[in-house]
């Protein structure tokens, strides 16, 4: 083999193929046959004993670090509406009428269709449009989703995946979205939950380590590391960027719980009211990577991100 056809054998070596896997209910990515996540489009029907009303779609569980360690967590005793990597607001009301697809006692969000794309090895691109329904008409979609996912090739100490989330008022009505009232606490939006039996969680934003809890935060971004095995010092970790286009950028609605919750919270503890056809759209980059969020030089990878944005 000549040095050039070496080289590029090598290359694509490095960087993967992406291979999506249906199994009529949900699609594994696949880099180089290595799961990277799975995307549940279909309702998962909760385990015993956990009430019924928790069924829910439209998130990703298992999420997986770059060794293969599961990421995520999915009806975690202690916040049974907790699902890996999601979406979802509280405190919402369809016209006068609660909708609620964050403890989904009444709606939860329904998968319409999904579009799934291999560019070997560039990226892999999930298309997907979702809607909020209510449970006694879940045909009838109240809100729509329009979620594009980029992932893109392993690299030695992380993965980066992009977000893309526009929300539609699809309703005959107004729609008022807000974080959760309960105490001001404005929980609601793009939320992780990580796998709560490898904690101890360790916070770090631009000001550096948050030691308390946290229900808002001035910081463009966020990372959460935590032990790849149970009372071991290795670490793995997940970072959430805000993207400059997002509402509010740097917006301060970050929820940091040191039991295991990380989430970006958008709009917060302010009302977001909604005409019939009014859109709003939320941009993240998600960063998987291994050791702590010194170790992965997280600041070095938001500022990169940023200067891309910015020659775009």
């Amino acid at each position: 083999m000549n040095m050039a056809l070496l080289l590029a054998s090598s290359v694509l070596a490095f960087q993967g193929v992406f291979s999506f896997e249906d199994d009529g209910s949900s699609l594994i990515l696949r880099e180089n046959d290595k799961a990277v996540w799975e995307f549940h489009y279909a309702l998962v029907q909760p385990p015993f004993p956990v009430p019924a009303h928790y069924e829910r779609a439209c998130y990703f569980h298992p999420l997986y670090g770059l060794d293969g360690e599961i990421m995520t967590q999915d009806f975690p005793i202690d916040h049974f509406h907790h699902r890996g990597l999601f979406w979802a607001w509280p405190d919402s009301l369809a016209g006068e009428k609660k909708i609620d697809v964050w403890i989904l006692k009444n709606a939860r969000q329904r998968n319409l269709s999904r579009v799934e794309k291999e560019d070997d090895a560039e990226r892999a691109v999930l298309s997907l449009v979702n809607h909020w329904a209510f449970d006694e008409n879940p045909d009838q979609g109240i809100m729509k989703e329009e979620v594009e996912v980029i992932v893109y090739p392993a690299e030695d100490s992380h993965r980066a995946m992009d977000f893309t989330l526009t929300f539609t008022n699809v309703s005959d009505g107004t729609i008022t979205l807000r974080g959760s009232g309960t105490d001001n606490k404005g929980y609601g939006g793009f939320c992780f939950r990580p796998d709560a039996l490898r904690k101890n969680f360790i916070f770090t934003a631009a000001t550096g380590r948050i030691e308390e809890d946290a229900l808002a935060l001035e910081s463009p971004w966020v990372d959460i590391s935590f032990p790849v095995v149970k009372g071991e010092t290795a670490l793995s970790g997940l970072a959430v960027f805000q993207h400059p286009d997002l509402p509010g950028f740097p917006h301060a609605g970050w929820i940091l719980r040191h039991y295991g919750f990380l989430g970006q919270s958008w709009p917060h503890t302010q009302d977001h009211l909604m005409n019939p056809g009014d859109s709003f759209t939320l941009k993240y980059r998600v960063v998987l990577h291994r050791g702590s969020c010194e170790e992965a030089d997280v600041p070095s990878l938001f500022q990169a991100y940023m200067t891309a944005q910015q020659s775009e």
